[in-house]
């Protein structure tokens, strides 16, 4: 009886250690929270591959190689719709870098996103606004 009662609170006392653990391991997402916008987002218009504006400091952007004539005219989707595209794909995570860039002659924007805990680049076809590339990491 003696042994049994022991043996079930050293369980506990080693069940209370495990799940501790792992709540401090996770705890950033329960204590701290991730920083918003205050006011709208500025987009700074791209063309040619260059930003012609700036931003409030949101969106890092990043010139990619100036694409070919016949790549530029092809593009349907804009800067802004390619953040609304990872926006709708990823709710939760806030926008960190948006560079317009062409691998192979296929134009496209790459946008690095993260929260707290998580995050992800991915890559939207510039032309059919189709996520082709997804890397996600923690």
């Amino acid at each position: 009886m003696k042994r049994s009662i022991i043996s079930f609170l050293v369980g506990a006392i080693v069940t209370a250690c495990a799940m501790g653990w792992f709540w401090y391991q996770d705890r950033e997402q329960y204590t701290r929270a991730i920083p918003a916008v205050k006011g709208a987002v500025q987009v700074a218009p791209v063309v040619n591959g260059t930003p012609t504006g700036t931003t409030n400091g949101t969106v890092q952007q990043q010139t990619g190689a100036v694409a070919s004539q016949a790549i530029q005219q092809q593009v349907q989707i804009t800067q802004e719709k390619a953040m609304e595209i990872f926006k709708t794909a990823y709710p939760d995570y806030r926008i960190e870098k948006v560079k317009f860039d062409t691998d192979h002659g296929r134009a496209h924007y790459e946008i690095d996103g993260e929260t707290l805990t998580r995050e992800v680049e991915i890559k939207i076809d510039a032309v059919t606004g189709e996520i082709f590339q997804v890397k996600e990491g923690h």
